[in-house]
């Protein structure tokens, strides 16, 4: 095989690909060419020549066409070679079941894209799109206005600044004071996805949503319309509108069908009854159920405060109807000077005023241990003489946030000191299987009674240096909850 002296193989090979390559573009450019916009009507018509461009000028009933796409106007613009027509008056755009209104357009045939410069209204069998401006892609259904926006469907309503509306899927896209309306829900943020087929709404920046019976705030939030459940992060807030209730948390999970709301992360709750703070409980984790009975649930590192009631534990339940607190995992309850500790605390607030509290031992449970009660003497003279009582179970009784009574079963143990005309005067230890101790007005001891195998030992004062004088078990704790920490938490 031979070659043509004068012929270098490289450089043939490269002709025939630049050959190949235009055979290619001569093929393919009529598949590639833009469809051309059609002048159909016009009582006017005119053209002229600017800058080597065809121009045609039509006015009066003015109708164009590019495919399914209809263009109606007063007058128009048409510059040829760029496939453009700028549309003035009475503007109407069809596209099988859109229809497009302004009063000034420009239309992109090669884009089949419309560009509206005032109030523009677009209209389909989902919903109803205006603003002071937009612009609409017939190819890919995709709207995107400015300014007083609206877009109204049925099942719900949309206003913002700006919005992205995908036709095909009912997607928006929201953003500035955006405001959704559905049956379930107001919802307001700086920004908003609105996915009407999936019926979620994904929320951002000072968002707000508002429901029958509930308001949450927060930086974000996902609302599931179709469940009527809604999650939110970020500063978050609810206020239950029914019961003046507001819970605050780093994370909300809200079940509206189910009156159901978690909170995690530093979850606080305040109840507001008559314009005063009466009840604030704060935990890792709060769980809120609002319908009847309505309760509370408060889970890890848990405070509570309400009037003169304070407590920590780990597990504490608040049941509303019946104005009961049950606490579990190492409570501890303070009422004025009083101190209570036990394996599981259950009291009774009715009219936000302390009526009855238990303290009970599980003996079973791991680590249990005996009831402890400690009462400081309100003279701060004899603040380090503490009054004790310990025993399996411990009941205290309340009549205006006074002690009226205490019963004591289960190993019960008493330590008590004694005065006389405002001076010392030495302490007596109670022992039986059951001990009842009753007050008299000024929360002074008027009575006791024990029951099965009692012992008692008075001790005067001049010998009291040389006895124990605290029971087994006994810690004076002084980690009280703070309301003003609380509230800043």
């Amino acid at each position: 095989m031979s070659t043509h002296p004068n012929i270098n193989p490289v450089a043939s090979f490269r002709l025939y690909l630049l050959l190949f390559a235009i055979l290619i573009l001569t093929i393919a450019k009529p598949c590639l060419a833009q469809e051309k916009i059609e002048l159909k009507n016009a009582k006017e018509l005119s053209g002229s020549m600017v800058d080597g461009q065809s121009i045609r000028q039509a006015k009066g009933d003015v109708e164009f066409a590019q495919g399914n796409v209809r263009v109606f106007c007063n007058s128009a613009t048409q510059y040829i070679t760029e496939n453009r027509i700028e549309l003035i008056g009475n503007v109407k755009i069809y596209q099988d079941t859109v229809t497009l209104f302004t009063e000034k357009a420009t239309y992109y045939g090669d884009e089949k894209r419309a560009v509206c410069n005032g109030a523009v209204t677009l209209k389909d069998p989902n919903a109803t799109l205006r603003s002071d401006n937009g612009v609409y892609t017939f190819n890919d259904a995709k709207a995107f206005f400015k300014g007083d926006v609206i877009i109204v469907n049925p099942e719900y309503r949309i206003t913002s600044s700006e919005l992205i509306y995908f036709r095909n899927t009912e997607e928006s896209f929201a953003t500035g004071d955006v405001v959704v309306t559905t049956d379930s829900a107001v919802i307001s943020a700086d920004k908003i996805d609105f996915l009407k087929r999936d019926g979620v709404t994904f929320a951002r920046g000072s968002v707000r949503i508002e429901s029958d019976s509930t308001i949450i705030l927060a930086d974000t939030a996902t609302d599931f319309s179709n469940e009527r459940r809604s999650v939110a992060t970020g500063n978050v807030s609810i206020n239950s509108i029914n019961n003046s209730t507001i819970a605050y948390a780093d994370r909300l999970e809200n079940l509206e069908r189910e009156k159901f709301t978690k909170l995690t992360s530093n979850a606080f709750l305040i109840q507001i009854e008559n314009g005063i703070d009466t009840m604030m409980i704060n935990s890792d984790t709060m769980l809120a159920v609002r319908s009847i009975p309505e309760s509370y649930t408060a889970l890890n590192n848990v405070e509570i405060i309400r009037g003169n009631f304070y407590s920590k534990c780990g597990e504490a339940k608040y049941f509303k109807e019946i104005e009961t607190v049950s606490l579990n995992k190492l409570p501890i309850v303070w009422q004025d000077n009083l101190q209570l500790t036990g394996d599981s605390i259950y009291a009774e607030l009715p009219g936000n005023k302390l009526q009855s509290i238990f303290a009970k031992r599980n003996s079973e449970a791991p680590n249990s241990s005996a009831s402890f009660a400690i009462s400081l003497s309100s003279d701060s003279a004899f603040s380090g003489r503490p009054d004790q009582i310990s025993g399996a179970d411990i009941s205290i009784r309340f009549n205006d946030d006074k002690i009226t009574g205490i019963d004591v079963t289960g190993n019960a143990r008493s330590i008590y000191f004694m005065y006389e005309l405002g001076r010392a005067n030495g302490l007596n230890r109670i022992e039986g299987e059951e001990l009842f101790i009753y007050f008299d007005d000024e929360e002074k001891v008027s009575k006791i009674k024990v029951l099965s195998d009692p012992k008692g030992e008075y001790v005067p004062e001049r010998l009291i240096a040389t006895v124990n004088q605290t029971l087994p078990g006994f810690e004076l704790r002084e980690d009280k909850p703070v309301r003003s920490k609380l509230l800043n938490k």
